[in-house]
């Protein structure tokens, strides 16, 4: 028998129905009212922990401030009285370099002196030739000169000497304007009298040439139009040769060639990304003045004005199509001292532009056995072979450590973007280059120079490393603010003796890394960078000597083995990160630092020393307080120019990147005194590679793309 169905329930009444939705609204009220109050309960607790929190922040931050403060006072009379140290040694230093001038009759003024400068100038204006070999010899000393001023307008920038900086740029200048004055002076003459210049075997043209040192001087005249093809002008004297086609040889006219080892003009334009590399060379052609007539005995000659005395023509030349005007040739040897790549660029001087071009220019061939460079050009005018300023301005990594095996001697070795390894050994007495070790850099190997002039003769050679303010502004280049760099700068040199400083912040997913202040890396007022405390020559007694390998002369040498037992030995240091920033409203500068050992944001210092003071061992403490203050002046210097703060480039900024970078583990080798080599050490480039094995292609280091090293610097164990 089937169930019954259910009944419907009985429909409910109004009275019901309202009750209904009376008991919901008073239930929804309360607990509307309930999350009122939890919210409003929520908000003052969460108000007294930010004021608690705000209230702690103060009180730490008061707290730090107080402890900057003193810490800058306690460290004030000491910093004052180092620097009156060293202004004393450097004053009995200037004194002795005059004493040494003045009895070795130095003829070339002081650089630094504007009342040298000034007579040298005017006594310099004086002298007046019309003998091509005269001038390029006054030229050529001339020329001197203003590398003196280059090299100390970059120790005056290294120092913030602004004036004596502007003071060069204006005498350097000056000198370049006056250089080019006596050139046309000389010129005007000969094309004056050009008919007393002619020999017995060619009447109808003259052909001189001069060369000193540095500058190459050469004229040709085509005094009578003649010829039916083209013409090489050669001037053997000068290493330069010159075809110019059928079309000028028609003419009467003066083909002037002038070679001058520095750029006067790429910084006319602030925007001009390009200078010339290794000097500038110079096609002229000018017109020749009438011949002079001769009437009753006197000798008629036409005198031009002093503005009108050189006149240029341009090229193709009045009256011919230029559709239909073929290329002058060129043959240049370049200066051996400078690196260029196997496709060298060579430009033009746009006036109109004040800028660098290349189109017009075809056939550049280059042999870098001769340094010949050959090449083919619509456009008289200065020609030069080109490079980009920054090419090497960047550094992917770099590291600073002091010798252990001789006192106050520092090793910086750098890695940019077309050298795996530049390296440095800087001394109280100056400077010189490591490495590369390449037949053009040979002089920079062997010799001793301050900061200014090692890094300025390195650019001269190819090799820029030292960006200037500038050139942020035309590459559109984050730096870090002038104050922090120069601060960074200070307190790095205060504590090199006692450690290592290398560019931090490169392998971010390892446990070393400075992936908290990632930021940092981007950021104007904050500078991240790494510290390790260096080993110190005992260390090495207690490592047994047979277990180093051996060099292929059976010498017992370090080696990656040797790396190995160093770092495991218990005196050595950790690696350590270091945060610098900007802080306005902390005392001595502005500037304050910490370490990644702590998590307290406030447990900042004022001085990187004091910052290390709690991870530093007792011979460290001693080192870094009887440290050498004239060999941390030649360092500050050089570190001031290299920017090394404001242009390091890490290969790799993100979590799970490259690692290449300077680490503190792996097949990482460390700076050695045997690979660094010791003074005199050079050796040239032997079947393509020189003597660090480095890859070479026409003189210069071919870099390997970077796609996964674990090292971007190699080095050797510090003995």
């Amino acid at each position: 028998m089937p169930p019954k169905k259910k009944g419907k329930a009985p429909k409910k009444t109004k009275e019901e129905l309202e009750e209904e939705r009376r008991l919901q609204d008073e239930e929804e009220a309360r607990r509307r009212a309930e999350e009122e109050k939890r919210l409003e309960e929520e908000r003052k607790r969460r108000e007294a922990e930010e004021a608690k929190r705000r209230e702690e922040e103060a009180k730490n931050r008061a707290a730090e401030l107080e402890r900057l403060d003193g810490e800058h006072e306690a460290t004030r009379l000491d910093l004052e009285g180092k620097a009156q140290r060293l202004a004393e040694i450097l004053r009995t230093q200037k004194e002795a370099c005059d004493w040494e001038k003045y009895l070795a009759c130095e003829p070339r003024p002081d650089a630094q002196v504007e009342g040298d400068m000034n007579s040298f100038l005017n006594s310099w204006l004086l002298e007046v030739s019309t003998d091509l070999q005269e001038v390029a010899v006054s030229c050529d000393s001339a020329n001197q000169v203003i590398n003196d001023l280059l090299y100390v307008g970059a120790n005056a920038r290294a120092t913030n000497d602004a004036a004596l900086d502007e003071q060069c740029t204006t005498f350097i200048d000056k000198i370049q304007a006056i250089v080019d004055d006596k050139i046309d002076h000389a010129t005007a003459h000969i094309l004056q009298y050009a008919d007393e210049y002619t020999d017995t075997n060619s009447r109808s043209e003259v052909k001189m040439a001069s060369a000193s040192d540095w500058i190459k001087l050469g004229l040709w005249i085509n005094l009578i139009a003649k010829g039916s093809r083209n013409k090489r002008i050669d001037f053997s004297e000068l290493g330069i040769s010159v075809d110019l086609p059928k079309a000028i040889v028609l003419q009467s006219l003066a083909l002037r060639v002038t070679y001058l080892p520095f750029d006067q003009l790429s910084r006319l334009n602030p925007q001009n990304i390009d200078f010339a590399l290794g000097g500038i060379l110079t096609l002229d052609l000018l017109a020749i003045p009438p011949p002079p007539k001769r009437a009753r005995g006197w000798m008629i000659r036409e005198v031009p004005d002093a503005a009108d005395r050189i006149k240029k023509l341009h090229y193709p030349l009045d009256g011919m199509v230029a559709s239909a005007a073929m290329p002058v040739k060129v043959s240049l040897q370049m200066p051996a001292h400078i690196i260029y790549t196997s496709t060298p660029r060579v430009g033009w001087w746009d006036p109109q532009t004040q800028s660098w071009e290349e189109d017009g220019i075809t056939e550049i061939q280059w042999n870098a056995e001769t340094n010949m460079l050959n090449f083919n050009t619509m456009h008289v005018t200065h020609l030069a072979v080109l490079q980009q300023r920054d090419l090497n301005y960047h550094k992917h990594s770099w590291r600073l450590q002091m010798s252990t095996k001789q006192p106050n001697m520092a090793r910086l070795q750098l890695k940019t973007e077309h050298f795996e390894s530049i390296r440095f050994e800087i001394t109280d007495a100056g400077c010189r280059l490591v490495s590369p070790q390449l037949l053009q850099l040979k002089s920079l190997n062997n010799e001793w120079f301050a900061p200014g002039e090692l890094l300025m003769r390195l650019t001269a050679s190819g090799i820029g490393l030292c960006p200037g303010l500038e050139d942020d502004m035309r590459f559109s280049h984050l730096p870090k603010l002038k104050t922090l760099e120069d601060r960074m700068i200070q307190e790095v040199v205060s504590i090199v003796s006692a450690y290592q400083v290398s560019i931090g912040n490169l392998v971010l997913d390892s446990p070393s890394g400075g992936i908290k202040w990632l930021s940092a890396v981007e950021s104007s007022k904050q500078v991240v960078f790494a510290v390790q405390e260096i080993f110190w020559p005992y260390i090495e007694n207690d490592i047994d000597a047979s277990s180093r390998p051996t060099t292929t002369n059976g010498e017992v040498g370090g080696g990656q083995d040797n790396n190995e037992a160093l770092r495991r030995h218990p005196a050595s240091g950790s690696e350590v990160n270091v945060l610098t920033e900007v802080d306005e409203e902390a005392s001595g500068g502005g500037v304050k630092f910490r370490i990644d050992q702590s998590e307290d944001p406030y447990d900042t210092h004022v001085h990187l020393k004091l910052a290390l003071d709690e991870i530093s061992s007792p011979d460290a403490r001693d080192r870094m307080e009887n440290s050498n203050v004239l060999f941390e002046f030649v360092l500050m210097k050089m570190l001031a120019l290299l920017r090394l703060f404001s242009y390091s480039k890490p290969l790799s900024t993100g979590l799970h990147g490259l690692r290449d970078g300077l680490t503190s583990g792996g097949d990482e080798r460390e700076l050695s005194d045997d690979v660094m080599g010791n003074e005199g050490d050079t050796k040239p480039v032997e079947n393509g590679k020189d003597v660090n094995g480095i890859s070479t292609e026409n003189g210069s280091p071919k870099v390997d793309e970077v796609a996964g090293a674990e090292t971007a610097i190699q080095s050797e164990p510090v003995m």
